[in-house]
């Protein structure tokens, strides 16, 4: 059975990256006059997400369009989404498609010449994403009074990664034990603070310790993960200590946050987020990828989640999901989650608190519940060491 064909070109990006893209679209069956076909781009209209473009051909740059397999030109119409920050754009055919021609969607410049894509063309979304997807819903226009066909959703996915190599970032405890053994992670990320090995093959990277040991200096290259773990490191004598990496191509340096070592084990410090939210991924539907994100991107010490408590904000499934997540990634020596949520009391007297459960207990406290309308009633309800009102 023949089928229809999606792809992208290109088939894959650096994140932000400005360019014109085409996603062309190949039906396996005729598709009559009067047929539409709605382009969902999938951006939430952040500043991180693709860049939203304009049906208005006039306009000089950013703007989406179609084109037929005889250079036909069809303009888009803007379709509000409910719920949705950003339109979808919808293509209606003027005369049949056959199967096994072509359909282009262009994104950014209306006009193709040398460098107009890199300037007038649309910016990619920053964020580093395998098969970031873009949707293309079909409505297959019936004869008649007959009604119009919806198909499956066609897909069309690229891989977007990160960009040049911008920065040199140097994850390290911020306490340590002197001639106790500790790891490093070296993470090298472009602006937007995506992984990256996007450098010149020659780059070479050269560690060592500021001030303390100079007689320590290793050579690292850029590694295709972007990041790289240097495991069994130790201090031997107490004191603040810095790594330092050098670029030895760009001639930049980079160092690490001081590292304290102490000669005892009498101290500790920890970072993280008790009101745990990122612009990058929704910590309530995206709990997993969130957890993951602090956790290996941001190498924090502990997270708690947010959601607040009302059900249209947090349904009792999605609750359930989040205490399940939180349960799986608390990990003793690594990772502390707390299961958290936010209450919204009346205002001045109680405004809004992050609630955070000390224990087992990880019951979704709803202000509509009569014995949870009021902190009072909520403190009345908890041991004092159950519970951490913030």
């Amino acid at each position: 059975m023949r089928r229809s064909i999606c792809y992208c070109s290109p088939s894959s990006t650096l994140a932000g990256k400005i360019n014109t893209w085409k996603f062309i679209y190949t039906p396996s069956v005729n598709l009559p006059k009067g047929s539409k076909l709605t382009f969902d781009m999938g951006s939430s209209g952040r500043d991180i997400d693709w860049e939203v473009p304009t049906t208005d051909l006039a306009k000089p740059s950013n703007v989406i369009f179609a084109k037929l397999e005889n250079g036909k030109v069809l303009q888009a119409k803007e379709v509000d989404v409910a719920g949705s920050y950003t339109p979808q754009f919808e293509f209606t055919l003027a005369a049949e498609i056959t199967a096994g021609s072509s359909f282009t969607i262009f994104v950014g410049s209306p006009k193709e010449g040398p460098g107009l894509a890199s300037k007038h063309g649309t910016k990619a979304q920053t964020m580093a994403q395998r098969r970031r997807t873009f949707t293309l819903n079909i409505e297959v226009a019936s004869k008649g009074k007959a009604k119009p066909k919806m198909e499956e959703p066609e897909v069309f996915t690229m891989d977007v990664r990160g960009g040049e190599l911008n920065r040199i970032i140097v994850l390290t405890p911020s306490f340590v034990v002197r001639n106790r053994r500790f790891d490093v992670t070296v993470r090298f990320e472009d602006q937007y603070g995506n992984l990256t090995s996007e450098t010149d093959q020659n780059t070479l990277i050269e560690l060592s310790y500021e001030h303390l040991r100079e007689n320590l200096n290793w050579k690292l290259f850029v590694p295709e993960t972007g990041f790289i773990s240097l495991p069994n490191l130790y201090f031997n004598d107490p004191g603040v200590y810095t790594i330092k990496l050098y670029n030895t191509l760009t001639k930049q340096s980079f160092n690490s946050p001081p590292i304290k070592c102490f000669s005892e084990a009498n101290k500790s410090l920890f970072w993280g987020l008790l009101h745990g939210e990122s612009e990058r991924i929704d910590s309530t539907e995206n709990i997993e990828s969130c957890l993951r994100y602090f956790r290996d991107d941001k190498s924090e010490n502990f997270f708690a989640s947010s959601p607040f408590e009302s059900a249209e904000e947090t349904p009792l499934e999605i609750w359930k999901l989040i205490c399940q997540h939180i349960t799986e990634f608390d990990e003793a020596n690594r990772f502390t989650a707390f299961v958290g949520f936010q209450w919204q009391g009346e205002s001045p007297k109680e405004g809004i608190r992050q609630i955070l459960y000390a224990k087992e207990n990880r019951q979704l406290l709803r202000k509509k519940d009569v014995k949870y309308s009021t902190l009072d009633k909520i403190y009345k309800s908890f041991a004092p060491k159950d519970l951490i009102s913030i």
